[in-house]
């Protein structure tokens, strides 16, 4: 991969990042493709399938119905011709319990020409997302 688009890809994620983050949502959803696709595993309080632009901020609706005080903290993205792959840490509280919780995941972005298809994220410990949330079901 050229350096071009390694720098463009990389451009694309922080820009992404910034647009949600400030909520500027029209924006961000004018990277992403008609199609675009977000899995959330199972065993999250916000599992399941997200799709189309409006997907991204349906998520985020969910997600911090559960979180305030909210920050991201990136560390790595690692860039292929298709994806890139962002290592981050979510710092919340819970609004169930008032618990601080450090969240580390990767999200994996896939792309499709020059727009966002979709976002795989990749949690290190969902039980403790679940049980600070109050969502951990007995097996």
């Amino acid at each position: 991969m050229d350096s071009h688009r390694y720098t463009a890809i990389r451009a694309m994620v922080e820009t992404i990042y910034a647009l949600t983050g400030a909520g500027r949502w029209d924006e961000a959803e004018a990277m992403m493709t008609d199609d675009f696709r977000i899995l959330e595993a199972d065993s999250l309080p916000y599992a399941g399938e997200y799709l189309g632009k409006g997907a991204l901020r349906d998520l985020y609706t969910k997600v911090f119905a559960f979180w305030e005080d909210a920050s991201l903290e990136t560390s790595d993205i690692t860039v292929s011709e298709d994806h890139a792959i962002v290592m981050l840490t979510v710092h919340a509280t819970s609004r169930h319990n008032g618990q601080r919780l450090a969240m580390p995941l990767c999200e994996v972005f896939h792309l499709r020409g020059d727009k966002f298809s979709g976002i795989t994220p990749y949690y290190f410990d969902t039980a403790s997302i679940a049980r600070a949330t109050g969502t951990l079901m007995a097996d």
